[in-house]
């Protein structure tokens, strides 16, 4: 069994051609060969990113972040934070609890975990994936994460709805309504099965 982060997944859907290789090969190192480098590359300015929106300070707690960050890391977190203050332009909500999941397709075991749940004034409530790598996130990228996290509503934020957000370039990816669910999770197990391919000759 493969076990793996909704993020790596969506990095790996994200991807087209050859990069889908690199990718895996990346992750397979990095998940059986763990460096405190890799590990903890992002995880402070997302933390930042909750803890600033649940304390309403989300101006400090990305500058103290991006204060302390190492030379490496610094412009990634410089970027990231103004994307961040950039979708809070004109939109306020406030930070709810959310649980997480495991789904299994095939020999993968994927962790279905939101960064975090937002609420808005109008009640609505959204099972949140923060985006954060440099290159941008694809159509598809989203799309996988979407319907994991629609899949998995239940136990991530009953009654919620799943949102995903590109943080550096502030966009914000919802699934569409229209969208025919069976041909979906069709694909995504095609996904699967090109995943667990590349891992097994990474």
């Amino acid at each position: 069994m493969i076990k793996i982060s909704l993020g790596s997944f969506v990095d790996y859907s994200s991807g087209t051609g050859a990069m889908r290789m690199s990718t895996v090969l990346q992750q397979r190192r990095l998940y059986e060969e763990p460096s405190p480098h890799g590990l903890s590359f992002y995880p402070r300015i997302i933390n930042a990113i909750r803890a600033g929106r649940a304390e309403g300070r989300d101006d400090e707690a990305l500058a103290t972040v991006v204060e302390q960050a190492g030379r490496v890391q610094r412009p990634h977190y410089e970027a990231i934070a103004e994307g961040w203050l950039g979708c809070l332009r004109g939109w306020r909500p406030t930070v709810v609890p959310t649980g997480s999941a495991r789904w299994r397709c095939g020999q993968l075991d994927l962790g279905v975990t939101p960064h975090l749940g937002l609420r808005e004034a109008n009640g609505v409530a959204f099972a949140t994936f923060l985006y954060v790598k440099e290159r941008p996130l694809s159509r598809d990228g989203a799309t996988v994460a979407l319907r994991l996290l629609e899949r998995h509503m239940p136990e991530l934020l009953p009654n919620g709805v799943p949102l995903v957000i590109d943080v550096r370039r502030g966009r914000l990816h919802r699934l569409n309504r229209r969208v025919n669910r069976a041909k979906l999770d069709a694909w995504i197990r095609g996904e699967v099965a090109a995943y667990v391919t590349h891992w097994e000759a990474a």
